[in-house]
């Protein structure tokens, strides 16, 4: 999975949760700060009991006034504490309907009506990552169109990053000079531009989610966008990065050679 918006953290809603701290990327226990609804209206969500038994505020008396019924549609804001470099991570939780995995209109609104919801995907606030993901011996094109797909992605408008990654797809078919009368042509002929097949298959797979996006009006995860946008990135790199490091290997075994024979 792309790890643009991915958060690896476990449990978030613990007390102590654990995964990849943003800020110094290694597997750590955070403490957790706070956590609060921010969207439609901002209301305190206090974690419940944890490992030392108390509520997060560090009581274990229950509050007088109950806490208020949650939104289906709603953004959860959690503060995290790295236990190793003491820096803060803010992520947003969106949850949702817990929609049916089936094409079903019945399921489909009785799932909407339903006051059931769950984590839809879950996004980095802050530390801010990179938007500029691709390698720079990628074309600048490529790297502009797959940065605004992760800018879209990163803010929750997955139909709009859908198409900016199929835009970029369709830029490198254009840099590599692919023929073809649709999109779908200028992939397949990529094989015939010295790229594998595999790699085609890849970009083909970003294709299909940009038309099924925008023209079928489909509606895909947060991690299904997510790992179309690292098949495009290994697909850069296996283009464009490792003939140029493998060319940078050839240059240097050349001048290794040059100068041994030029040594009197």
């Amino acid at each position: 999975m792309s790890t643009r918006s991915h958060v690896s953290i476990e449990e978030l809603d613990s007390r102590v949760p654990a995964g990849e701290c943003p800020n110094c990327k290694l597997n750590v226990a955070f403490d957790h700060q706070s956590r609060r609804e921010v969207w439609p209206l901002l209301i305190d969500r206090p974690v419940g009991p944890g490992r030392s038994g108390g509520d997060f505020n560090g009581g274990g008396v229950a509050p007088l006034t109950p806490p208020a019924e949650p939104y289906v549609w709603r953004v959860v804001e959690h503060v995290l504490s790295c236990q190793r470099c003491h820096k803060t991570s803010v992520v947003h939780q969106h949850w949702g309907p817990a929609l049916p995995p089936a094409v079903d209109d019945e399921a489909f609104s009785a799932a909407l009506k339903s006051k059931k919801s769950k984590v839809r995907f879950v996004v980095l606030v802050h530390p801010r990552r990179s938007a500029d993901l691709l390698h720079e011996a990628a074309p600048d094109a490529v790297r502009d169109l797959f940065g605004e797909g992760t800018r879209c992605q990163e803010a929750g408008a997955l139909r709009a990053a859908a198409a900016m990654y199929r835009a970029t797809v369709e830029e490198i078919c254009k840099d590599r000079g692919a023929a073809g009368s649709n999109l779908k042509a200028k992939i397949a002929d990529l094989v015939n531009r010295g790229v594998s097949s595999e790699v085609v298959r890849d970009l083909d797979e970003a294709r299909t989610l940009g038309n099924w996006s925008l023209h079928d009006g489909l509606t895909f995860s947060h991690e299904e966008v997510s790992d179309v946008a690292s098949l495009i990135e290994e697909a850069v790199f296996l283009v464009y990065v490792q003939p140029e490091q493998r060319a940078a290997l050839r240059e240097a075994r050349k001048q290794r050679r040059d100068q041994f024979h030029a040594t009197p």
